[in-house]
């Protein structure tokens, strides 16, 4: 990983094999990062989506195989159980341009990861949510 900080954010270089979410939630962690937006773009193998079933009050995962366009990533920064949280969705496409969206699970940088960071001071924390069985923002 590569950084350089800016007036306005953190611009964050991802190399190859680096992955994603780890890679960025243990770099908030390291930097008392404890909110914030992340988005972000580049080159991706294997990446997993999410989709909530309400229903059955979990996430269907599905991993979309091979080397992938990051097209669009976005996402907030907060806290869980004292430790910064990543709830990121992105966009992701292959060799035949068909777009696939969904909750940002996991993928390795295959050729770059660009992001930026925006730090904030407003700090908020996640709640479990009886309704939906998920930690949602306590504000």
């Amino acid at each position: 990983m590569k950084l350089r900080q800016y007036a306005e954010g953190l611009l964050v270089k991802l190399e190859i094999g680096e992955e994603v979410t780890d890679t960025l939630t243990h770099f908030m962690k390291e930097n008392d990062i404890q909110a914030g937006i992340v988005q972000g773009l580049g080159g991706v193998a294997d990446a997993e989506l999410g989709f909530y079933d309400l229903n059955k009050r979990e996430y269907l995962h599905q991993v979309i195989p091979g080397n992938l366009e990051l097209v669009h990533y976005y996402g907030n920064i907060t806290m869980v159980d004292g430790k910064p949280f990543i709830h990121a969705h992105a966009v992701v496409s292959g060799p035949d341009y068909i777009a696939k969206a969904g909750h940002f699970i996991s993928a390795k940088i295959s050729v770059t990861g660009e992001f930026l960071i925006k730090p904030s001071a407003w700090g908020v924390n996640r709640r479990y949510d009886e309704t939906t069985g998920l930690k949602l923002m306590d504000i």
